[in-house]
């Protein structure tokens, strides 16, 4: 296995554990403003979901740039990625129809948006692993570089540091 993939893919993974708990934490403040503590599970589980899948995408990315990873494989995980993601939407809009306060279907909404990115990452990834063509490429960067910057503000990342 190529070092630098290991150890792309082990910073990753902390920041990702670090994300992770963050949201745990979180959730637990808010629970007290929520009934049932049905939303706020929403929300932390579908905040460490879009990182985790950010992260997902990008390690499956430099897996397949290190020939660790062949372009069906890449596009058996990219397709299942596309196709929960459109599932996690849907199933989101349930949950917004009954939501009564703004802030919450303002997050869905965003959450819905990012989701969208990220389908869109994970099928330019996807178009990037069957043509290997610098053009699909750079479309693959640009929808990398479009997402993160709306799942750092969402989450609060870029307020740190």
């Amino acid at each position: 296995m190529n070092l630098l993939f290991t150890q792309r893919f082990a910073s990753r993974l902390c920041v990702a554990t670090f994300v992770v708990l963050v949201m745990a934490t979180a959730s637990e403040t808010s629970i007290a403003d929520d009934d049932d503590g049905r939303l706020s599970a929403i929300g932390g589980l579908s905040a460490a979901h879009m990182y985790t899948s950010y992260i997902a995408i990008g390690a499956i990315g430099d897996a397949f740039g290190n020939d660790i990873y062949d372009t069906e494989r890449v596009q058996e995980l990219m397709g299942g990625l596309v196709g929960m993601l459109d599932t996690l939407k849907k199933q989101l809009l349930l949950v917004q129809e009954n939501c009564e306060d703004e802030a919450d279907k303002k997050y869905i909404d965003e959450t819905i948006q990012i989701y969208s990115l990220l389908q869109e990452e994970a099928r330019q990834l996807s178009a990037f692993s069957k043509s290997r063509d610098k053009s699909d490429h750079r479309a693959y960067e640009k929808a990398r570089t479009t997402v993160w910057p709306r799942i750092e503000k969402l989450l609060g990342l870029d307020e740190e540091g």
